[in-house]
This record gives structure tokens, C-alpha cells and sequence, in this order.
């Protein structure tokens, strides 16, 4: 085909989630709104799809959307759907669920609006033809969340867990464990696995999904780190993905030789038992039904051990990511490497994460007083020297030592 005949064929390709795709001019419907609403949601799903966006980012701003039109009792383009209503959502919204939350409500309701009330796509010929309205953008920088720092999540949510709660939290399943073995409970075997999620989770500094989405083909050798044997490193390959784009990739580099060890005992004793009587799907925490272990049900294992623990109930999985960042900070590690280790696109993210120890704070502050007060002890030391040059007779060369007792140099 030639070059004209492509470009001619492209121009007189519609676009996706154009209007007229959806709704035929001049066919009758029998309850058309209802029918236009429907069309509407379709074209935007069409206009996401094209984008490249994941099926779960466009069902929930669809969902958002239908939440908005049963609120409002109304339809996008009628006069209902105006600034008033939406503060009343957005006060609604803020009764009910986090500013993080919010502000995602809300960008997704204007991402919606902004298909909606765009000319291009002919939504708004269409409603004044068929309705006598048309769409209008109510969504705006004064009526929204800002988004005006890094973190604006809750302060009780996603801190690092002490020492202690570390010590609670982990010193319980291994005990647990052996007390469901000698009952001869299958619980035994899930407490196992649990021991072994978390200790990735907290070892690696993964993310729910990418912990849950992980196989045992994942885990690499490094030349460099011989002693961590076929878990020298950790290739993450759900990593948390930009908008319209698939996972990011990135290669844990293993840190701590007790997570290793506790991953190595994992699959040589724990793991088979999952496929004792079944073919081995590859997933490195598999469940009894054979099924891949949601992130929901991370949380649900992590609600279940912190409960046992009596941990505060603010605490979620993700905590341990924010504590492995610390520990690698506390140990001294460079700061892009930790940013490289978790996957962060810029440093600013990283550094929401950390949260040093009052140990470490210590520490420091020890170090700058030490340092400080050696300064001080020389000065003195020269001072007292110089004294002692002047009050030296010149003709007397007999004392060898300054009155501070250091010998002259």
C-alpha cells in the first residue's frame, strides 16, 4: 500500500471512543438516557483502552463514575452534575476515607469529565441533540485535594516498626509453628509459608504484589556475593507500574544473610509439601488450593500475625517496607543504592520512607560531641603550650615537658 493511501486510510480511522461510534444519530432508543449513559461509560472505557491503561485502572474509574451518578441521582450531562454536587461528594468522601484516597476519587471523576466535556470526542453535540444539555468540567484546582508535599497520607499509617515490634512480630511464628505441628493442625503448614513471605517482604523491601507475584525462578546468583549462594539477588518483576505502562522491573541485591538463610530452609523443607499430590505451578507462595496468593490475602496473613502479636492495629504490610529502608539507612548504606533497592523513581520518595531510630540519632549526636569535645581539648592543649613557651626562662633548657604533662614536640 502506498504512503498516500496509508495516510488517507489513518485520517478516516474514527477515533476510539468517539461519540457517534457509540450513539446512531436518528435511531430511537427506548429509555434513552439510561442507553447514552451506558454508550458514554463504553466510549470511555474505549478512549482508556487505547491509552494502554490496566483493566483494573479503567474498571475503577468507571466504578467511580457510577458511584458519582447514583449520588447525584443524575446524569453526567445534566445541570445536577455541577460544582455543588461535587462538594457535597468530596465532603462525603472526606468522612469516609483518607486525603490519598480522596484526591484518587477525585482525579478520576476529572479524568472522566475531561473525556466527557472534550469536543473531539462529539459527547457534548450528542447530549444537547438528544437531551438540550450539554457536559461541563466542575473539576478545578480550587476544588480539589492539593497535592502539595510528598506525603499526605495518614501519620498512624506506613512507619517503620521498632526493634521491638520487629522482634514481636517475627519471635511469634516460629514458636506458633511448632506448637501447630505437634497438634498435628494444617495451619502449620501456612504459618511456614507466612514466615517466609514476610521475611522477603521485610528482607527484599517488596510491595504486597510484588512479594505475592513472586516465583522460585526469580532468585538469582551474584559472582559478587558467593556466600548467598541461588539468593545472592531478587528479580522483582511486578513492581509498581506508572499510568499506561506494564510492571517496572528492578534486581533486589540480597542484604542480610538470616533472611537468606530463612529463605533457603523455606524451599528446601517447606514449599514441596504444597506439591506433594499436584504439579508445581512455579509460584514461590502458593496456597493450599493451588490458587496465586492475592495481595488481599497478604494483608489478611499480616492482620492475623499482628493481632497474635499485639501490635498496634495502624500497623499494615507495607510497614516493613518502610523499616527495611530504615535499616538500610541505620546500617549505612548510600542513599541511591536504597532508592535503587526499592524501586523508587527519585530520592524525595525514598526519603518519606525513612524514619531513623532514636539508637542511630544517638549515635550521631555522640560522634559530633566527641568530635567537638576532642576540638576543644587541643585547643586547650596548644593554649597551654604557649603559656608555657612564654613563662620558659630562655636561658634554662632543663625542663623537657610542659606543665600539662605532654612532652614538647
Amino acid at each position: 500500500m502506498a504512503g498516500s493511501e496509508r495516510d488517507h486510510e489513518a485520517l478516516a480511522t474514527p477515533i476510539r471512543g468517539l461519540a457517534t461510534l457509540q450513539v446512531v444519530p436518528g435511531v430511537p432508543m427506548l429509555r434513552p438516557a439510561e442507553v447514552v449513559f451506558e454508550k458514554l461509560l463504553d466510549g470511555y472505557t474505549d478512549h482508556q483502552q487505547a491509552r494502554n491503561l490496566q483493566p483494573d485502572t479503567i474498571a475503577s474509574r468507571v466504578k467511580t463514575v457510577r458511584q458519582v451518578r447514583a449520588f447525584a441521582a443524575a446524569y453526567p450531562w445534566e445541570p445536577a452534575w455541577n460544582h455543588v454536587l461535587f462538594d457535597r461528594w468530596s465532603s462525603m468522601l472526606a468522612e469516609q476515607v483518607a486525603a490519598s484516597t480522596m484526591r484518587m476519587c477525585q482525579l478520576r471523576l476529572k479524568n472522566f469529565l475531561e473525556y466527557f466535556t472534550d469536543a473531539a470526542y462529539e459527547w457534548p453535540r450528542v447530549c444537547l441533540e438528544l437531551f438540550g444539555t450539554f457536559p461541563a468540567q466542575v473539576l478545578h484546582e480550587f476544588n480539589r485535594v492539593r497535592h502539595v508535599q510528598e506525603y499526605i497520607g495518614r501519620p498512624s499509617r506506613n512507619r517503620p516498626l521498632s526493634r521491638e515490634e520487629v522482634r514481636r512480630f517475627f519471635g511469634q511464628i516460629d514458636p506458633e509453628i511448632q506448637r501447630l505441628r505437634a497438634a498435628g493442625h494444617k495451619g502449620a503448614l501456612t504459618a511456614a509459608r507466612d514466615l517466609a513471605l514476610f521475611t522477603t517482604i521485610y528482607g527484599w523491601g517488596l510491595r504486597r504484589k510484588e512479594a505475592a507475584l513472586l516465583e522460585v525462578n526469580d532468585w538469582r546468583r551474584q559472582a559478587k556475593l558467593r556466600e548467598f549462594g541461588d539468593h545472592a539477588g531478587l528479580a522483582v518483576r511486578y513492581g509498581k507500574a506508572k499510568a499506561g505502562q506494564p510492571p517496572r522491573r528492578r534486581m533486589v541485591v540480597s542484604v542480610w544473610p538470616w533472611a537468606v538463610t530463612t529463605i533457603s530452609n523455606y524451599l528446601t523443607h517447606v514449599r514441596p509439601l504444597y506439591y506433594e499430590d499436584r504439579h508445581d505451578d512455579g509460584a514461590m507462595f502458593p496456597t493450599e488450593r493451588g490458587d496465586v496468593l492475592s495481595p488481599r490475602s497478604v494483608n489478611d496473613r499480616f492482620a492475623h500475625w499482628r493481632a497474635m502479636g499485639k501490635l498496634p492495629e495502624a500497623l499494615c504490610v507495607h510497614c516493613l517496607r518502610h523499616t527495611y529502608v530504615t535499616r538500610l539507612i541505620e546500617a549505612g548504606y548510600d542513599a541511591q543504592f536504597v532508592t535503587e533497592q526499592v524501586g523508587h523513581s527519585h530520592g524525595a520518595t525514598t526519603a518519606i520512607y525513612t524514619a531513623l531510630t532514636s539508637d542511630y540519632k544517638n549515635t550521631k549526636v555522640r560522634e559530633f560531641l566527641d568530635a567537638a569535645e576532642q576540638e576543644a581539648l587541643s585547643t586547650a592543649f596548644a593554649q597551654a603550650d604557649a603559656e608555657a613557651e612564654l613563662d620558659q626562662p630562655a636561658d634554662d633548657p632543663s625542663p623537657s615537658t610542659t606543665p600539662t604533662g605532654r612532652k614538647r614536640t
